[in-house]
């Protein structure tokens, strides 16, 4: 089999004195959906943040395309081909679509190709294309989501990391978002979600893993995981969401 694109292994960290993330390990091949469910609370931003360079480990290793990452600046870790879409957008809110846009093309590799990539972001989300000039903070949570998802693709990264995509959105733009993850994935964009709805998140999953309390508690393909009694008593009302 083909060496991970991702490699996480040992991962501790801490904020200040306190532990949040314990022995943390997973791995994500090129062209996979991998799914981080657990509650609120979890770790499942901080694994993110870290992996980013928002934040340093205390000890673990993680390797990107076999290079080792860990305590690079969030710039370099860009550079090299992985893209976020934070919890709550992270949106330009005072620019205009358009500027967003243009901004997740900043790196060297993505600059050359940007108006390609541009008409495939406008192909993706069309609802969009019709709101270039409108400013950011004045459109609603699905578009705003939308673009925020545009604006990391512009960057064509090798790995794309979405952290609570569906979080306060209206059912029907849940499922638009997930339709839209699907479309990616159809498209071979590797994919790291962290997501509260454990039952979109399992069933768009190739492999999944359950963080609690900053530790990994369980593993396997996000159809096993699905069907887990453990998860399914655990989740219950998440499960039903969707």
């Amino acid at each position: 089999m083909a060496s991970p694109l991702l490699s996480v292994t040992g991962l501790n960290v801490f904020y200040g004195d306190a532990q949040a993330l314990w022995n943390i390990g997973f791995s994500i091949h090129e062209g996979e959906v991998f799914s981080i469910i657990g509650s609120n609370g979890a770790g499942k931003s901080t694994i993110l943040r870290t992996i980013t360079g928002l934040m340093r480990p205390l000890s673990g290793h993680i390797e990107f395309q076999g290079e080792h990452i860990a305590g690079r600046k969030p710039a370099s870790i860009v550079e090299r081909g992985i893209s976020l879409v934070p919890e709550g957008r992270g949106l330009f809110s005072t620019m205009t679509v358009m500027e967003n846009l243009e901004l997740g093309a900043f790196t060297k590799r993505s600059r050359p190709g940007k108006w390609d990539t541009l008409k495939w972001v406008f192909e993706l989300f069309p609802r969009i294309t019709t709101r270039r000039e409108q400013l950011a903070g004045k459109m609603s949570g699905g578009e705003q989501q939308m673009l925020a998802i545009g604006r990391a693709l512009m960057s064509r990264p090798k790995l794309l990391m979405l952290d609570e995509p569906s979080l306060g959105l209206a059912p029907l733009v849940v499922k638009t978002v997930f339709e839209i993850i699907a479309t990616l994935k159809a498209e071979g964009v590797t994919l790291l979600l962290v997501e509260q709805n454990i039952h979109q998140a399992l069933k768009i999953a190739d492999r999944a893993c359950v963080i609690k309390t900053g530790r990994i508690t369980m593993e396997g393909t996000g159809e096993q995981l699905l069907q887990d009694p453990e998860i399914q008593k655990a989740y219950m009302g998440a499960m039903g969401q969707g």
